[in-house]
């Protein structure tokens, strides 16, 4: 229990709100504000321009642990699970092709934080589609199951060449191939 705070407060509740969910509330905050200033289709931009930015860290991380320039697809898809398990995710490779590579994420780590957790599948797409590309070229990530929409767990189809059928997912580009 914690002591009253100030003379005339009647708080003796403890209230924990940790690092974690405090950047939950800044970055679903954040989303909300610029949805209701800027509009929808801009904050996919923004969100976007922020993926890229979000994955060029990653990847430089992984770069410098990998001590090369850039990664080759098995050492991108690696660097994807460890990032996704580090922030709490449970990922797998289910399908793995010249073509396309599926992830199935048995646990979202942005479920329960209180946030727009779309706002957070976007992101993640952008950070794997980003680094994906970086590695290969080129990549398109699908989100076909969203824990966030009700699925058991989230689905991630990620097309490695740009005349696969289309399912609807966003197209990525290296940064020297746009």
């Amino acid at each position: 229990m914690v002591e009253a705070i100030g003379e005339h407060s009647n708080l003796t509740a403890e209230v924990s709100i940790g690092r974690e969910r405090f950047l939950a509330m800044v970055v679903g905050s954040l989303n909300d504000v610029l949805s209701d200033t800027v509009g929808p289709r801009e904050v996919e931009g923004f969100v976007n321009l922020v993926g890229m930015a979000v994955a060029e860290q990653i990847l430089a991380r992984y770069l410098a642990a990998a001590g090369t320039a850039r990664l080759d697809l098995s050492a991108t898809l690696d660097a994807l699970l460890d990032w996704n398990r580090d922030l709490g995710g449970d990922i797998a490779i289910s399908e793995r092709s010249e073509k396309k590579v599926v992830l199935d994420d048995r646990r979202c780590p942005f479920l329960g934080f209180g946030l727009d957790s779309r706002a957070m599948c976007r992101m993640t797409s952008h950070v794997i589609g980003h680094m994906v590309a970086e590695s290969q070229g080129y990549g398109r990530v699908t989100l076909a199951d969203r824990a966030s929409r009700g699925s058991r767990g989230c689905r991630i189809v990620i097309d490695l060449e740009p005349n696969a059928c289309d399912g609807g997912g966003q197209s990525y580009y290296a940064k020297g191939d746009r």
